[in-house]
């Protein structure tokens, strides 16, 4: 059978906008994946009216090319994070971390939401010696600054279906959830509350003029707002100046297979990743494996591209990778396989806030960790936006370069 090139989540259709030109109004907002979806309900929560969201080919984006981890942490382990920021730092951005995944699993049970949410843990699978030292060391850390994480040592990972490993590292708070599902249930809620959507705009730049922010766009030229939100992620380059001057992200392929349903149920229910991250994998409700990564043993990495052609090498690499480090109980089927484009980060964390206009807003840069990251993200744009308290470690860490 001939592998799918479209992603396993896209099985359930997008809710799209209306393909006619948009409205002027009060906010304008620039990408309808997780994090302009949930900057348009955040701001609605907040009593904000005439907003308007819009998109371009949102099939495309990597909200709905992902695997569907919602973690604790960020795209460094904690050892590295001591390294690189300090301990109390550190600290401050796992909290910050955990605070933004309970975002999503409040707004699922507060709208009541059906995404396939499970939060039943996250394993991180050491294959060489030199991670699973960063692994202990990195549970000594979160032990000792009051966080739940444990080692799960080679033979109980042997139960679990692996092989070829030597050490994990279990925390019970990460959960797993359907993009698809999440986005279009939220979106759903905020057309019901007024959101006006509009599907198949290509906007061309995003900029602040006199005491207006003009969108400009392909077919429907100048749209004036007084605000505006680039919620794209690795496309923000393509539409602000401020982005593409500063290399605030710098957009990279990730890709992803996933199985035929497996005939015997995996032994391992919830989310996993190897080698710090580079692989990272889930079993989905329908009894499939679904894993991605590898582009760390490409000459390249996969930087620097927007091409969602999934590379052929990348593919051979994902299967063999399967072949060596899963124990599986029959020959397994591949169904799907596609890439999508992600934004790494310049700092390593999102930018949230301002850009250089006090009228252009962004909510991006997430280096792997969208779903996590970008709803309660937008959650805290809204709230500088409104000009509420932030955390502290987020105007830190979090703001935009100038």
């Amino acid at each position: 059978m001939k592998k799918q090139a479209r992603p396993y989540w896209l099985d359930v259709p997008l809710l799209l906008g209306r393909r006619e030109r948009p409205p002027e109004g009060h906010i304008c907002i620039i990408g309808s994946g997780l994090s302009g979806v949930s900057a348009a309900y955040w701001l609605l929560e907040k009593g904000y009216e005439d907003l308007v969201l819009v998109d371009t080919a949102p099939e495309e984006a990597a909200t709905f090319r992902n695997c569907g981890h919602i973690l604790y942490g960020t795209v460094e382990s904690m050892q590295a994070l001591v390294a690189l920021h300090g301990a109390e730092v550190a600290k401050d951005l796992w909290n910050l971390s955990i605070h933004v995944c309970h975002e999503v699993r409040e707004t699922i049970a507060r709208l009541g939401l059906q995404v396939d949410y499970r939060q039943d843990g996250y394993l991180v699978i050491a294959i060489d010696e030199a991670e699973d030292k960063e692994i202990k060391q990195s549970i000594a850390y979160l032990k000792s600054f009051g966080f739940e994480s444990s080692y799960v040592d080679q033979e109980k990972l042997e139960t679990l279906g692996f092989r070829q490993t030597y050490g994990g590292r279990f925390e019970a708070g990460s959960a797993q959830a359907h993009p698809v599902k999440f986005r279009n249930g939220l979106l759903q809620h905020c057309l019901d509350r007024g959101l006006t959507y509009r599907s198949g705009v290509k906007v061309t730049a995003v900029e602040e003029k006199g005491d207006k922010v003009i969108v400009s766009s392909e077919g429907w030229g100048d749209i004036s707002y007084e605000a505006a939100i680039i919620a794209a992620n690795a496309y923000s380059p393509l539409l602000s100046r401020f982005f593409a001057a500063h290399r605030l992200v710098e957009p990279f392929r990730g890709q992803i297979i996933t199985s035929k349903p497996l005939r015997h149920a995996l032994p391992v229910t919830y989310p996993h990743s190897f080698d710090h991250g580079y692989e990272y994998a889930l079993r989905t409700e329908d009894n499939r494996l679904m894993i991605g990564g590898w582009r760390n043993h490409t000459p390249h990495g996969e930087v620097g591209t927007y091409d969602l052609t999934p590379n052929p090498e990348v593919e051979r690499g994902l299967r063999a990778f399967v072949d060596r480090h899963y124990q599986l109980k029959e020959k397994i089927e591949w169904e799907y396989s596609w890439a999508g484009i992600m934004a790494a980060s310049k700092t390593g964390f999102p930018f949230i806030g301002p850009t250089d206009s006090p009228r252009v807003f962004t909510v991006a840069g997430y280096t792997g960790h969208g779903f996590s990251w970008a709803h309660g993200s937008a959650k805290i744009l809204a709230d500088i936006i409104n000009g509420d308290p932030i955390p502290s470690i987020v105007a830190e860490v979090c703001k935009p370069l100038r």
